[in-house]
């Protein structure tokens, strides 16, 4: 294991996630003195963050890091499996000797007098370190909170939070899955497909999600939206800031080419769907009923994206040569809400099992530097570059592009932020 061998570094990264890997690498291909500090594990949240069967929700060819290929035998459209992905990343650290020290957590970051001060948690005990400059490389979806109400639900009801979520084992009797986002309904299409037909319910509450074919004109929807440019839309330009705060759309990439998700598509396993859930009394849960509406929006959603794709070879004259043979069940629409419930309430006798799949958040509260974090606790940054001069973040959702939240802008975005360093 890296061990921290000194106590000032040019370069700081927190984070040994694909983010902070990828600067180290274009760091060390510069020859400049750095280290990565991981709190836990190299790529601690596929590791403890994921469940047992699941799969990147991008293809091979859109995965790579700084300096990585593809193998000759490697199918650029197939899916890995997160064990295979774990397997990527810690390979990448050993062939590279990239210079990350686990197990060590970052506890707060001073500046002063030019330079950044660091106290970590190292080996059980804390240590000082120094840096010229830090990059946050620890992402927005490092930890996780269940929502808290006014009354706390009853005490027979066991709740699991997504990034505790393994296998269906966990499970049992009438489970109500919170969050229609990728994660959401993939958990609930595993648990209709094992352990749950002919059985006890799944309930899934929805809320307003995108969905997206998986395949599309016999290409994968990732790589229309390359094509035509969509994944390179910048930040800066959206005339809506809301827009880089949607949930990622329903899909999967379980399947040797991934599959569409989609309500229609779980409700034909048996998942009951309800509207958003809004509150729990002192012995229901309580749920909008804006379901249809959560229906609506998500066919459309798709036929937006379907547009877009025949918009551009309509443009480029190459529609003919990229016919629709791809027959997707899970994508149709559902115009008179066939996979809709009306249920509005659920008593806490109808339900076992929650799991909370409402996405993750991120603490900055290590960042003691003033006027870098906004009133919700989270960075104030441009492009990744903080207010504080020689402070950087890496791997955001949206931080320049489209593609910066996930794993196909990681490479391009590093590349970005250590071309602004300025090394001392």
């Amino acid at each position: 294991m890296r061990q921290i061998e000194q106590q000032h570094y040019d370069v700081i990264v927190i984070g040994g996630g694909q983010a902070g890997l990828a600067i180290s690498y274009l760091l060390k291909q510069d020859n400049i003195n750095h280290i990565v500090l991981e709190r836990n594990q190299i790529a601690n949240s596929w590791v403890n963050q994921r469940w047992d069967s699941f799969t990147l929700n991008t293809p091979n060819w859109m995965n790579l890091l700084p300096g990585m290929t593809l193998s000759e035998n490697e199918d650029r459209e197939a899916f890995k499996t997160n064990a295979q992905y774990i397997d990527t990343l810690i390979r990448y650290v050993h062939e590279n000797d990239l210079p990350v020290v686990e197990h060590c957590e970052v506890t707060a970051v001073h500046h002063h007098n030019d330079l950044f001060d660091l106290t970590v948690i190292y080996q059980g005990i804390f240590k000082k370190l120094s840096a010229n400059q830090v990059v946050v490389a620890s992402g927005k979806m490092s930890d996780f909170e269940n929502p808290l109400f006014a009354n706390p639900l009853a005490s027979k009801i066991k709740q699991i939070n997504v990034g505790e979520y393994k296998n269906p084992s966990q499970v049992s009797g009438n489970v109500l899955i919170v969050g229609s986002g990728q994660s959401g309904v993939q958990i609930a299409e595993e648990l209709a497909q094992s352990m749950y037909p002919n059985k006890d319910k799944i309930y899934l509450a929805t809320s307003e999600v995108a969905r997206s074919p998986r395949r599309y004109r016999g290409k994968d929807m990732m790589e229309w939206l390359t094509i035509i440019g969509a994944m390179d839309q910048r930040t800066d330009e959206l005339e809506d800031i809301n827009m880089s705060l949607q949930t990622q759309p329903q899909v999967s990439g379980v399947g040797q080419y991934g599959h569409t998700v989609s309500l229609q598509s779980l409700h034909e396993l048996g998942v009951i769907h309800v509207g958003k859930l809004l509150t729990a009394t002192k012995d229901s849960f309580e749920f909008n009923d804006k379901l249809k509406q959560h229906i609506v929006y998500a066919d459309k959603s798709s036929e937006k994206l379907k547009a877009l794709v025949d918009g551009y070879l309509n443009k480029t004259g190459e529609l003919s040569l990229y016919p629709n043979v791809d027959i997707d069940k899970a994508d149709h629409n559902d115009p008179t809400f066939v996979c809709a419930s009306d249920l509005t309430t659920l008593d806490f006798d109808q339900v076992d099992t929650v799991i909370w799949a409402i996405g993750y958040k991120a603490k900055f509260n290590y960042l003691h530097i003033p006027g870098v974090l906004n009133e919700k606790g989270q960075p104030i940054q441009t492009n990744g570059i903080s207010v504080q001069k020689g402070l950087y973040y890496l791997g955001f959702p949206w931080m320049i592009k489209r593609k910066s939240g996930i794993i196909f802008g990681v490479a391009e975005d590093a590349q970005a932020i250590k071309d602004e360093m300025r090394v001392k």
